[in-house]
């Protein structure tokens, strides 16, 4: 027999059981970085028209709902369907409003007690037609107490109110002891708004006394014949100089500050005018009949509250005239019986002490386009010698901030809201960081007051963590909010006005993380949370925008001991750099978007910032290509990385003008 043989091939290759997965990427690859910087910019010159909602409760340092809708399309893009959006420095509200505007569930959660309850009323507004009749019934029932508060008659003989009521401090010399009113400009305001291009103003000498003149060329006192001119300063670096030439700083006088009248703005349907009071409005504003009842407790020592306290401040209370005070106290007693609906009593009651933002004895008067500025203005408080008490109600158009302005403003943004959302939102809370978690199906919102490093979550849920949190020692949220919670605490008990604790925010003044290492201890415990909550898909993003080398090195030390690793980021616009805040100054009007995912032997695909014609190459931009490069590297950073990351970037242009590496 003849063997048979088999002939011989090549070896086949192995078919492996399954293909490799795919590596992980970054939805921020999905931006169109060039249209997101663009609808960034213009949002933030003009948040409340782009976002109706954020003006029902004030916060600082809201980021634009333009950039974080833009990274909830991108991540939906990668996996579709309805997502848990979390947010667990949720602030102002921005990315909730955004994720609920996009029809996801939403996870919204602070230490603070004044933006939970603001998200909380924000995210279950009523429909507008509710809003509207609780704001006419509030009217109905106001209406002769605003006029004994403001009503007057103007030179023309025709009736309408006091729209703000100016007054100027006045304080002792140390010393001399005379008594002199210490306006901060020789220009006090025009008599209209400066665009009319009419010269015509009330000027006041350096003595104090207060005059009609052209703002536009130098003038003699009618009084005591000095020479004024109209561009001169009379408070430079807060200090003043009295006639016997001695130059006090403005917190040596502050025992005896006293605050005087000395103009007030009246308006009516067809006209408005900047003028001199009368005597009968004198004594209307400040009458011994305005009673206020309440106390609202003492202003605690801090970062920026230090300012108040060392000008004679003591309690928050001092921030306000009594007619003031009468005033807001009655509106909230009204706003708390407006309507039978919860929903629209927390709305009414917001509307209500939002306005107190506007303390008539800090808000300054803008001498130039005659209008009040609130008394936080740029993120700190106002400490002005020449302050506005607003009407609190408004009325005719007039005043920013009023209570009739923020009550149109609620029907607006449940206008927009119930538009995008096509019904009212199934709103959870504010619940306690200790409340066990319910059924996910039950809400559409779930608020949640109390520290991040316990979220009301089960493992493995979360989508998208998106977040915004407190830039280091940028923004001190829980003292600007401290008047706010003390007029809320009249409404809800529940609210505080007391010291927050644990916040994660770096405070000199109260001692509060003070330590580095404490502060990126309480980010690592926080972002470890959030770790938990993820699904196995899911990413953390969250923008950030720092000077600070040690905000950086205590932002990625925090992120490599959460157990995250990097993915992408991105450079895009964030901020108004025509801001008065940001003019002039090297402030940071860009942010570095950047996206994590919880750490694993998965491949990444990693995402880098790409070059952006629209953003000039400016030592912002380059900083944060450099800090674009060290952050891709969290995850696996090797030791001597804090070393080198703080000196590379201390010696940045960007930084070195504020500090260096000593």
């Amino acid at each position: 027999m003849t063997a048979m043989t088999t002939p011989m091939t090549d070896p086949q290759p192995s078919v492996p059981s399954s293909s490799q997965p795919e590596p992980l990427r970054s939805p921020l690859g999905g931006l169109d970085y060039r249209k997101v910087s663009e609808e960034a910019r213009a949002e933030s010159r003009n948040r409340e028209v782009h976002l109706p909602p954020v003006s029902t409760y004030r916060w600082w340092a809201r980021r634009t709902s333009a950039v974080n809708g833009a990274v909830i399309d991108a991540f939906n893009a990668m996996t579709p369907g309805r997502l848990l959006v979390a947010d667990m420095f949720a602030g102002g509200g921005v990315i909730p409003l955004a994720a609920v505007a996009r029809g996801h569930q939403v996870y919204a959660q602070d230490l603070n007690p004044w933006p939970t309850a603001g998200l909380t009323a924000m995210l279950g507004l009523p429909a507008p037609d509710k809003l509207r009749e609780a704001a006419s019934t509030i009217e109905q029932w106001v209406h002769t107490e605003v006029e004994a508060a403001y009503g007057t008659t103007l030179t023309d003989g025709t009736r309408g109110v006091v729209s703000h009521t100016i007054r100027v401090a006045t304080g002792e010399c140390t010393g001399c002891a005379q008594r002199a009113r210490m306006f901060p400009h020789a220009l006090v305001s025009l008599r209209v708004r400066k665009e009319s291009r009419n010269p015509q103003a009330w000027m006041a000498c350096q003595r104090g006394h207060l005059f009609s003149a052209n703002s536009d060329k130098r003038r003699r006192c009618p009084t005591c014949h000095i020479l004024v001119d109209p561009t001169a300063t009379y408070t430079p670096m807060r200090t003043i100089t009295c006639e016997c030439g001695k130059t006090d700083r403005l917190a040596d006088r502050a025992k005896t500050w006293q605050w005087e009248i000395v103009l007030v703005d009246r308006s009516s349907r067809i006209a408005r005018e900047v003028d001199i009071p009368t005597e009968a409005e004198r004594e209307q504003a400040d009458s011994s009949g305005w009673q206020p009842a309440h106390d609202l407790g003492p202003i605690p020592p801090g970062q920026e509250t230090s300012v108040l306290t060392r000008h004679g401040f003591q309690r928050w209370q001092d921030l306000y005239p009594n007619r003031q005070r009468h005033m807001l106290e009655r509106m909230l007693d009204l706003a708390s019986r407006c309507s039978k609906d919860p929903s629209v009593l927390r709305a009414a009651e917001l509307a209500v002490v939002g306005s107190a933002e506007m303390a008539g004895h800090l808000s300054r008067w803008d001498r130039f386009y005659l209008k009040s500025f609130e008394s936080m203005a740029g993120h700190r408080f106002n400490l002005t010698t020449l302050a506005v008490e607003p009407n609190v109600w408004g009325g005719v158009g007039r005043g920013r901030g009023t209570i009739l302005r923020r009550l149109n403003q609620l029907v607006k943004s449940a206008t927009w809201l119930h538009e995008k959302t096509g019904r009212e939102l199934l709103v959870q809370g504010p619940l306690t960081s200790s409340t066990p978690a319910t059924a996910m199906n039950e809400w559409d919102v779930r608020v949640v007051e109390g520290s991040s490093e316990q979220m009301v979550l089960p493992s493995k849920s979360v989508h998208l963590v998106l977040t915004d949190p407190p830039y280091h020692d940028d923004v001190q949220y829980a003292e600007l909010s401290g008047p706010l919670r003390a007029w809320a605490r009249l409404a809800n008990e529940k609210l505080t006005n007391e010291v927050l604790t644990g916040e994660a925010v770096v405070n000199s003044a109260t001692g509060q993380l003070v330590d580095d290492g404490a502060y990126e201890a309480l980010l690592g415990r926080i972002f470890k949370e959030a770790r938990r909550t993820l699904r196995p898909d899911g990413h953390l993003v969250f923008s950030y925008a720092n000077r600070s080398p040690r905000a950086w090195v205590a932002v990625f030390g925090a992120l490599q001991s959460a157990g995250l690793r990097a993915v992408g980021c991105e450079l895009l616009h964030s901020e108004n750099e025509t801001d008065h805040a940001k003019r002039g100054v090297r402030a940071c009007t860009l942010d570095l978007i950047l996206d994590l995912v919880p750490a694993g032997p998965s491949a990444v695909e990693q995402h880098r910032p790409r070059p952006s014609p629209d953003i000039p190459l400016t030592d912002e931009r380059q900083f944060l290509s450099v800090v674009a490069d060290m952050f891709l590297r969290v995850g696996d950073l090797k030791d001597g990385w804090r070393s080198e990351v703080h000196k590379t970037l201390s010696e940045h242009p960007f930084i070195t003008p504020i500090e260096r590496v000593t």
